[in-house]
Parts: structure tokens; sequence; C-alpha cells
């Protein structure tokens, strides 16, 4: 699937979410690393929220803080999965309250390999549509296909100041 060369097409309003709680996978990661955090985690995620019997509210979160787009920059990954509140405790994963947060959304569909280019050209509207970045972006992975990956639906949350 070719990525069109105009910039992708965002909802320019401002949005912002309300506060969730979720069982999370936390690291510190460089955009070279992502790729060993791919399917195993959200899979040992969503099979202990079931050992735990704990009900799942949404689709996997990855939220990163402080990405830049340097691949030699380390950053915070949280990968989250939003559950009700928590009921018992997991030795595995942490439990968080993420809060309210203001973004400007993408729906991506297509392969998550397109997502470097979708980057470089959403960030350049973004910055041209006078926003700031307040240093957080999250992917939220509405559908997932790995069979076929062209069928995968991301909506792309930018945070802004």
């Amino acid at each position: 699937m070719a990525i069109p060369e105009t910039p992708p097409a965002t909802d320019r309003r401002v949005k912002e979410t309300t506060p969730f709680a979720a069982l999370c996978f936390i690291t510190r990661a460089t955009l070279p690393t992502l790729s060993q955090y791919a399917g195993h985690v959200a899979d040992d995620l969503y099979q202990e929220a079931e050992r735990l019997k704990l009900d799942v509210t949404g689709p996997i979160q990855w939220i990163y803080t402080g990405v830049n787009g340097d691949e030699a920059n380390e950053f915070q990954l949280e990968i989250a999965l939003p559950i009700c509140q928590p009921a018992h405790a997991s030795g595995q994963f942490r439990y968080q309250v993420f809060p309210a947060f203001r973004f400007i959304s993408f729906i991506h569909a297509g392969p998550w390999t397109e997502l470097g280019r979708v980057y470089d050209r959403l960030f350049s509207q973004f910055y041209r549509d006078g926003y700031q970045n307040d240093g957080r972006i999250r992917e939220v992975f509405a559908v997932l296909d790995l069979a076929n990956p062209a069928n995968c639906v991301t909506e792309i949350q930018i945070g802004v100041v």
C-alpha cells in the first residue's frame, strides 16, 4: 500500500480523553528497540487480565513520553491495556491511572511498517497548523490483523500543549 505524498488528514480539533485505569508494561526504549515489545507484551497483558478476571475496557495503547524522532533518544514506553478498576495484585504488571489527555487525532489504516513515514508527514502538518507537542504520543490499536497488516487501524494521538 503506497502512502500518499500529501500530509495525512487529521481531525484538527483538539480532543480530550477521560482518565482511565490500565494494566501496564513500562520500560525505557529507543525507536530501534520498539519491535522487541510488539506482539508478546500485548498477549501477556491480555493473559494477565484474564487470569485476574479483569474487565478489559478498550484496545491496547502504546504511550510514548519524550520521543522525538531521534533513533538514539531514549524515552518512556508504556503499553497499556485499559481495564476497570483493579481488584487483584499483578506480580507481572503495574496498575496505573492515566489522566485526561489533550490531543490531535489521526487514523492510519494499514501496516505499522508505514508509521515512520506517516509520522514525518503528520508532524509537518501538525506544526504548520500551529500546534506544539507536549512530549507525548499515543497509538491506540483499534483493529489488529497480524495475518493481513493492511487491515490494521491505528489511531495516532499527538499530545498538545
